[in-house]
């Protein structure tokens, strides 16, 4: 409990992604795809996350209640923009800033020339603060610790209306953080199936793992992330969704609402 009580104070909420790469196109919810933004074509994308928590994953993996009163509720938003843009054919680079700009992620990812149903690419990124809190390098909070990040990302094409999305990233911290933590793994995979031309239902499952310098400290969390993306114009993508966190050890249990505007300019 020590520990999330120290996330508490000085990382409020993160959701799990500031660890992973930032900045990249995405077809579906939590996974990246292969598909890069066309070439000299920008991606622009502000977004919108809630969740809200009365329970926590301690060490056992088993869940607890966060307060002693059922009258408490810990709750947390987040508001962003992300911004890609297709560089040259097959590749594309990005950053994500939230709306205070206080830390930001830059990644870029390349599909690789194979062509058929099943598609490959890699993916790089560094995430930092840059601005509007203290900050201390050596001893800092593991989300707020600059990393770099790297992974490989697959789609597969099942038929016109359903494809798969998988990635794999590792993350390293530069410093390691007080609590002794120095490095995460983060696998990813959506599927989506359009019921209607213009609509896609989405269903994604996330798994993360932190790894600490005291194995009892390792946290890990499954979340299951619901969804559906509305494409009725041309340039517009409106996706909603919703987590859900399954499984876990030393990390909040949430559910989440989410909203994200996907414009496309030529």
């Amino acid at each position: 409990m020590k520990k999330l009580t120290l996330l508490i104070i000085v990382t409020l909420f993160s959701l799990n992604s500031y660890s992973q790469v930032g900045g990249l196109s995405a077809s579906k919810i939590g996974a990246v795809c292969t598909t890069p933004v066309p070439e000299n074509t920008i991606e622009f994308e502000p977004f919108f996350a809630y969740a809200l928590t009365n329970h926590y994953f301690d060490s056992n993996s088993t869940r607890q209640n966060l307060f002693s009163t059922s009258d408490s509720t810990l709750k947390f938003s987040t508001s962003g923009f992300r911004f890609s843009y297709g560089l040259f054919k097959n590749f594309e680079i990005g950053v994500t800033l939230p709306v205070d700009v206080s830390e930001v992620r830059f990644g870029a990812k390349y599909k690789l020339p194979i062509e058929g149903n099943l598609n490959m690419g890699v993916l790089a990124g560094y995430n930092t603060l840059i601005g509007n809190q203290i900050y201390a390098r050596r001893n800092s909070a593991h989300e707020m610790t600059p990393s770099f990040v790297g992974g490989l990302i697959f789609t597969y094409k099942i038929s016109e209306k359903m494809c798969i999305d998988f990635d794999a990233q590792f993350q390293k911290h530069k410093e390691e953080t007080i609590a002794g933590h120095t490095q995460g793994v983060f696998f990813n995979s959506a599927v989506g199936y359009y019921i209607f031309e213009n609509v896609n239902l989405l269903t994604a499952l996330s798994y993360n793992y932190k790894f600490y310098n005291n194995p009892t400290d390792d946290s890990y969390l499954l979340t299951l992330n619901t969804g559906i993306a509305i494409e009725r114009a041309k340039h517009f993508i409106l996706v909603i969704n919703a987590p859900f966190d399954l499984l876990g050890k030393n990390e909040y249990q949430t559910t989440g609402f989410g909203l994200a505007l996907t414009i496309l300019l030529d």
